[in-house]
């Protein structure tokens, strides 16, 4: 099975080598990192005579969830050597950033999923403990620590609807991958429930809950630095205006927002509004920044760093600061919610008690959701991508009713953080399961 994976994969990277080559030459986009995704580690990643956990974090969201884990960790091991991997160049920034306390050069970029180079990067780290964040299934990778004997760990675990819908067409495959894991630790039992239909052992299979949760072990560390910087960028404590925060917003949902500002703007009593808009990838900074303009809003962007009192837009161009900004809004909107992407976490608004509002897509997030829908601590809108005027009118409404009653919005962002707090100690009850496999007798 894994040579016919091994000779598609091959095959693929060959098909698609005249754009990796132009990206690389032109774009200057994968060449910096071409040498470590080829297994080729600096000597700061050589094995010594330490317990190495390697932790592999995709972007940028997994490489912030993962800190409470990392931390944690570092107390229960702390003669160990934390490594760390990532996929994207905006989640190598934040992991070297977040992770540097943990070690000099524990970062890089993980092995292309093909067996000369997943094996480089075993001979040189020579792990003791593969944890991968959330679902990123790599065939070879997992399947040479197995052969090796190192564990490997799901942790935080998800197969989302959309996800579990491709899984199918290839579950005879999934099987035997996933048989190569000690141990899946999953957000919640429907995300367990669709990894044991995958072909997952169910005697391998926990539910440990969300690591977003704890976020406040450590988000608060960082938290006063961030807001710091932030704030003398754009100067948002001096606004005495409502601020409503839009994070991980996507593209077709800027323009919807924008619509919405003007609308709120040109009330009387919302007339001074401002929208801190945070786009989900960074590549969309600058045509975030344009399409603001183009409707007619000014902007003041967080990369300038010249606060603008007048600005309506406040564009927060930067990676890893959302979380922190937060806590300068009046309501919180959190995007990937007006398309069919299935939304993003809302962890981060409710940590800071705010009033939340989604759009009908949060498909990626079921159960959370309703449990906020059922405490009244969030509000969703019904309109969907096909009707994009309903989904002004009732996302102009729902701000609108928020702005219009502090006293409702208070208790929304305290009923939300009431949930967020019953919900922690998936990083503890984690650690536990990993600990029972690296000291089996203790």
């Amino acid at each position: 099975m894994y040579f016919i994976y091994s000779t598609i994969f091959g095959a693929w990277l060959l098909f698609m080598s005249p754009f990796f080559l132009y990206n690389a030459l032109v774009k200057r986009k994968y060449l910096p990192s071409m040498r470590e995704r080829m297994g080729y580690l600096p000597d700061s990643l050589k094995k010594d005579e330490r317990l190495t956990i390697w932790i592999h974090a995709c972007s940028v969201g997994e490489a912030l969830s993962v800190q409470p884990l990392a931390h944690l960790l570092s107390k229960r091991f702390p003669e160990a050597r934390l490594i760390f991997s990532v996929v994207t160049r905006s989640g190598r920034r934040i992991a070297e950033e977040r992770f540097a306390q943990y070690g000099k050069g524990n970062v890089f970029y993980v092995p292309i999923d093909f067996p000369p180079f997943v094996n480089r990067v075993l001979d040189i780290a020579k792990p003791d403990m593969l944890v991968t964040i959330d679902t990123e299934i790599w065939p070879n990778i997992i399947h040479a620590c197995r052969k090796r004997g190192v564990p490997v760990v799901m942790a935080n675990g998800r197969i989302s609807a959309q996800s579990f819908q491709y899984y199918q067409w290839v579950q005879p495959l999934m099987g035997p991958v996933l048989k190569n894991y000690v141990r899946f630790l999953m957000k919640d039992q429907e995300d367990a429930d669709r990894l044991r239909r995958m072909g997952a052992l169910a005697s391998k299979v926990f539910v440990t809950g969300n690591l977003k949760y704890d976020r406040d072990v450590v988000e608060k560390d960082v938290a006063a630095t961030v807001r710091t910087a932030i704030d003398d960028a754009l100067g948002l404590s001096s606004i005495s205006a409502p601020i409503i925060l839009a994070g991980s917003t996507h593209e077709g949902e800027e323009t919807i927002l924008f619509d919405v500002l003007k609308r709120l703007r040109q009330r009387y009593e919302t007339q001074d509004v401002r929208l801190l808009l945070v786009p989900r990838h960074p590549e969309r900074f600058n045509t975030a920044a344009s399409l603001a303009e183009s409707s007619g809003l000014s902007v003041a962007r967080r990369s300038v760093g010249s606060p603008s009192n007048d600005a309506a837009v406040l564009l927060l161009d930067s990676v890893g600061e959302l979380a922190a900004s937060y806590h300068f809004a009046t309501i919180a909107f959190v995007g990937g919610s007006l398309i069919p992407h299935g939304g993003q976490s809302i962890m981060e608004p409710a940590l800071y008690a705010k009033a939340i509002v989604v759009g009908p897509h949060t498909e990626n997030f079921p159960g959370i959701i309703d449990d906020f829908l059922e405490h009244k601590a969030l509000i969703q809108i019904g309109a969907d991508e096909k009707d994009r005027d309903a989904q002004i009118e009732q996302l102009t409404a729902a701000f609108t009713k928020l702005l219009s009653d502090e006293a409702e919005r208070v208790a929304m962002g305290e009923r939300a953080q009431a949930l967020f707090a019953k919900s922690k100690g998936a990083t503890a009850l984690t650690v536990k399961y990993i600990a029972e496999i690296l000291e089996p007798n203790k």
